[in-house]
């Protein structure tokens, strides 16, 4: 960027949220400019596939922590201005007590080493970086809706692999698995199920060697998917973006991550009530419908692929009443950390206690730091920095959401409606993760803090 672009510097006092202009038109040499933006959305999905090679084990570290160093190379260049000025959106100064709180947590006496530590905070801070650096950018809505495409399509393929890896798995499931995963007790068998001809099906990993892993992006083909198909934009667009909803469909019931299903359900049913909302009752019909039946097809094609065993799973939602399958499933690993996790470290057990950091950077000779299983995201908050960290985060993305809900309420142009929604709906996703995984120490976060820094600009910014 150059060095004499102006800096952000529009407050947004609590009881205004900034208007864009009617009348804002898309420089053409924005229309067909790719620079970092692009190139960033495309590298943090699409990165991951190169451990697809065969004998990319050895290298899986470097590999799978490149995306978030190029975050932190981003906050380094594009964010050297913020520092300059004030922490203008809402999520911002909450996050930066994160970060402050996370620092601290590597001098914790139980955290299990200090490279694990360090590794453990840079992963929290590659992830939220980008709220401070992507509102340098200073995009317009129209080049933001086709980022957004490009993370639709990006999605749409993953997708499309998953189901390519379940139909023909010799082709297109990876040489290697992740070894995290068949070196866990249980291996392969923790991750696959029966198919209709009596066949082991591995999970689908999509453009990543670990089992599952596509539901993630699976679910945001869904609902972005078909929030495309409905907008005024090329036939071609618009097949793509239904064929990348239903593929995501289908992969979601072939991984068998029902909460990845319920997730890309609800946020739907939740995109159809803004529509309501903003008086577009038509269109939120057609979409009721059109999302009912492309649900329809893809439980089908994921019946003939995985076979009964598609079904049953998704029978288990149905058991008893959608409070208790949850509470069956997560709930009691929530209750669990409300109720024992953080009585027990209510200033945070230390860092490198759980998950991939540990596994990469830990020293399990040292034995007053034990591993501590985490899978969802406040219990994942409260081993790393008890409860500051729980609650500072939760103001963070409170405040996000908040701000994203005034900026949708005050957008006027159809390019700025169009980005507010989406990314609002695609947002909701993750914040519905919290409950299911732990979103915020992967992309998926780090996405959700790019997507919301583009759009934070994009409301702010007085040429719009």
């Amino acid at each position: 960027m150059s060095s004499n672009q102006p800096t952000l510097r529009t407050p947004w006092p609590a009881s205004q949220v900034p208007q864009p202009s009617h009348t804002a038109t898309m420089p053409e040499v924005d229309r067909f400019t790719w620079g970092f933006p692009e190139f960033f959305i495309i590298g943090q999905i699409l990165a991951p596939a190169i451990l697809f090679l065969p004998g990319t084990q050895p290298l899986r570290v470097l590999i799978r922590t490149a995306p978030f160093m190029v975050s932190v190379a981003a906050l380094i260049w594009y964010g050297r201005k913020s520092f300059h000025t004030r922490l203008d959106a809402p999520a911002q100064k909450w996050l930066l007590l994160c970060s402050l709180c996370l620092v601290a947590m590597i001098f914790h006496p139980t955290t299990n080493s200090i490279l694990a530590g360090m590794a453990h905070a840079i992963l929290y801070l590659s992830v939220l970086a980008p709220i401070f650096w992507a509102p340098q950018l200073k995009l317009t809505p129209e080049r933001i809706q086709r980022l957004l495409f490009i993370i639709l399509v990006s999605c749409g393929l993953n997708s499309m692999v998953g189901i390519l890896q379940v139909y023909d798995p010799g082709t297109w499931m990876p040489t290697e698995l992740s070894s995290m995963v068949t070196g866990t007790l249980g291996g392969i068998g923790n991750v696959s199920y029966i198919g209709p001809d009596g066949r082991t099906i591995i999970r689908p990993t999509g453009l990543s060697d670990n089992p599952g892993a596509v539901a993630g992006p699976a679910t945001a083909a869904t609902l972005l998917g078909l929030i495309f198909f409905f907008e005024r934009t090329r036939f071609w667009r618009r097949v793509t973006a239904l064929l990348c909803a239903v593929a995501g469909f289908t992969v979601v019931f072939l991984t068998m991550v029902r909460t990845s299903l319920l997730v890309a359900c609800g946020a739907l049913i939740a995109y159809i009530a803004l529509l309501v909302l903003q008086k577009q009752k038509q269109k939120a019909l057609l979409l009721f419908v059109v999302g009912t039946v492309a649900l329809l097809i893809s439980f089908s094609f994921a019946l003939a692929l995985g076979g009964q065993s598609i079904e049953q799973r998704v029978d288990t939602l149905f058991e008893d009443d959608p409070m208790t399958v949850y509470y069956s499933n997560r709930g009691a690993q929530i209750e669990y950390g409300f109720t024992t996790l953080l009585s027990q470290y209510p200033v945070g057990a230390g860092l490198g206690r759980w998950g991939m950091m540990r596994a990469y950077f830990g020293d399990e000779s040292n034995l007053d730091s034990p591993p501590i299983w985490a899978e969802l995201q406040p219990n994942a908050w409260i081993l790393d920095g008890g409860l500051m960290l729980l609650l500072f985060y939760l103001l963070a993305v409170g405040a996000n959401t908040v701000s994203g809900i005034k900026m949708l309420r005050h957008a006027h142009s159809p390019a700025m409606r169009f980005s507010t929604s989406a990314i609002a709906a695609v947002n909701l996703i993750t914040v519905a993760l919290i409950l299911g995984y732990t979103p915020f120490t992967n992309q998926v976060g780090l996405q959700y803090w790019f997507l919301s820094g583009l759009l934070y600009n994009a409301a702010c910014s007085s040429e719009l």
